[in-house]
């Protein structure tokens, strides 16, 4: 005699699919902050080491960046008259870095996404950066520092963070940020 399954059959059979979907389904970290961390540190030291291949692979094909110009862009452009001339500064030993400090950071993560808002102190020596061909240029002479806050946004894909997009901003003064 063919029976109907029951309910409480049914209800057994729904929560063995429903807990082997959950164990296929990609593991989230139990700290995803602490990866987001991990991931923003290693970003600075490539930063300071002027490592391209690092940079570019940490962060997303379409990312966006507004510089503290109002500046936007994109990933090709941003590598391309910012970054790669920086780091090839770097390697030749003509820039280097004396501060890179990220700091003050306030994340917080939304599924997968990370939002991060933070500030970055910056000295350097052996470069300026040429506001009207907006690029880095070797100077021997020049040497630079100052604060700049900024938010940057992650999105996690297959279990690593990637820079989305980016915005800075120049930090106001002492005296106007208590007003």
């Amino acid at each position: 005699m063919n029976r109907p399954p029951s309910t409480v059959s049914l209800t057994l059979i729904f929560a063995a699919v429903a807990s082997l979907s959950l164990l296929a389904a990609e593991p989230t970290s139990p700290s995803a902050e602490a990866d987001l961390r991990a991931t923003i540190a290693k970003l600075r030291t490539a930063s300071v080491e002027g490592d391209t291949e690092k940079i570019v692979a940490a962060m997303t094909d379409d990312y966006l960046q507004t510089d503290i110009s109002g500046v936007v862009q994109n990933k090709e452009t941003w590598l391309k008259n910012y970054f790669i001339p920086l780091a090839e500064l770097i390697k030749a030993g003509k820039f280097r870095w004396e501060t890179y400090d990220v700091k003050d950071l306030e994340i917080r993560i939304h599924g997968e996404t990370g939002i991060v808002i933070g500030g970055l102190e910056a000295k350097g020596s052996g470069a300026r950066f040429d506001i009207e061909q907006h690029t880095w240029v070797a100077d021997p002479n020049a040497s630079f520092s100052g604060r700049l806050r900024f938010t940057r946004v992650y999105i996690r894909r297959d279990g690593k963070w990637l820079l989305a997009a980016l915005q800075n901003a120049i930090s106001p003064s002492p005296a106007a940020a208590k007003k």
